[in-house]
């Protein structure tokens, strides 16, 4: 199955489907171990089919081709890689590292402190135990790793709540060692079985140790051309991942500052565009506004009309001129709103003073 499906570009287990789904039979698991030494079952016939017709398989898409580095990072990681090949794990610590040091020192003041403890239970609860063999080995891996990336020009630190980084070319590259756990089935406890209830099982799964160390990026923003976790086996241990490791962070310093400035600058257009746009709106609304003072000028000086009008029907009227009115005559009421109306007409100072009123508006004149 697995060998025909790769002539239609598609996995054995999806051809198995199809098979199922049209009613095919195909050699069960083991039917060509079998085979091989003469004992195949026998073949299962073929229905007979009540009609013709086709069967169509699309291949599964490829996946994407792996980004390739810029030349001149392949270049340098390449050169990393070659000059730590024989990048050596020590056997035992001499001078660890000082963030080694400093996880070899905190452990031993809780121990001391576990120690000086009189009650039983307080001292269980300080008490970290010993370090297991695969936890000094991870110390011996990763003090030959920090100290080859310092060799390189980077910088090892441990951040808050323990979260190890690695400074490349100003950038920061978080990442964390642990040990791969397994799930595992066990039998209750005596404890367990007396709160089992009917029905439950007669076993419990717990993650146990396997004692392969998992190396893995925590960066959020990590390159996509560079891996990002490497998985220990039995073939292939940490120790021997080591170069590779250190190439990739050597890689991804120039690539990581590269991504920053593309942020920055991206982000920067952003602001642009976006000033843009509050510039071009206050313009909006100020043409707007002027606009709204224009109107009201005209209305202004359409109603200024009536009261000319009416101004001139008072003077045609007889009056006596020598008449006051709160101490006023005639004569001068009607200057006196001759007056009003040369201080109202928004017209008196010819059309460059209407206009230079209305470029006097700006975008925050109207409050509503």
């Amino acid at each position: 199955m697995s060998r025909l499906a790769e002539d239609y570009g598609i996995s054995g287990n999806g051809l198995a489907k199809i098979c199922d789904r049209e009613d095919i039979p195909y050699p069960p698991r083991g039917y060509w171990a079998k085979h091989a030494v003469g004992k195949a079952p026998k073949q299962t016939p073929l229905p007979k089919s009540t009609s013709v017709h086709s069967i169509t398989i699309r291949p599964t898409p490829l996946p994407p081709p792996p980004i390739e580095l810029p030349p001149e990072v392949k270049q340098q990681a390449d050169k990393v890689r070659a000059s730590e090949a024989a990048l050596v794990v020590p056997e035992r610590l001499l001078r660890p590292h000082t963030v080694i040091a400093s996880w070899l020192t905190e452990h031993e003041q809780k121990k001391r402190q576990a120690r000086s403890e009189r009650d039983p239970w307080r001292r269980n609860l300080y008490d970290p135990g010993d370090f297991s063999e695969t936890d000094h080995r991870k110390h011996r891996i990763l003090d030959a790793l920090f100290k080859a990336i310092e060799r390189q020009g980077g910088k090892v630190k441990q951040g808050e709540r323990g979260l190890l980084f690695a400074e490349v070319l100003g950038e920061k590259v978080e990442f964390q060692v642990r040990e791969k756990q397994k799930q595992e089935r066990r039998p209750l406890t005596d404890n367990e079985k007396r709160w089992k209830s009917p029905g439950d099982k007669d076993w419990k799964k717990d993650l146990v140790p396997t004692g392969w160390l998992v190396f893995e990026i925590k960066t959020w923003q990590w390159p996509n051309a560079l891996p990002r976790q490497w998985l220990e086996s039995e073939k292939q241990p940490m120790e021997g991942m080591l170069p590779d490791i250190l190439a990739t962070f050597v890689a991804a310093g120039p690539l990581l500052v590269q991504q920053r400035e593309d942020r920055e600058a991206a982000e920067r257009e952003r602001q642009i565009a976006e000033q843009r746009r509050y510039e071009e709106q206050r313009h909006r609304k100020r043409d707007a506004n002027r606009w709204r003072r224009f109107r009201e000028l005209a209305q202004n000086w359409h109603d200024l009309a009536a009261v000319r009008d009416f101004l001139a029907a008072l003077r045609s009227m007889n009056v006596t001129p020598i008449a006051e009115i709160d101490g006023r005559s005639v004569d001068e009421w009607i200057a006196w709103a001759e007056e009003w109306l040369q201080r109202a007409d928004p017209t008196a100072g010819g059309v460059g003073s209407v206009f230079e009123r209305i470029a006097e508006i700006t975008d925050w004149t109207y409050r509503d």
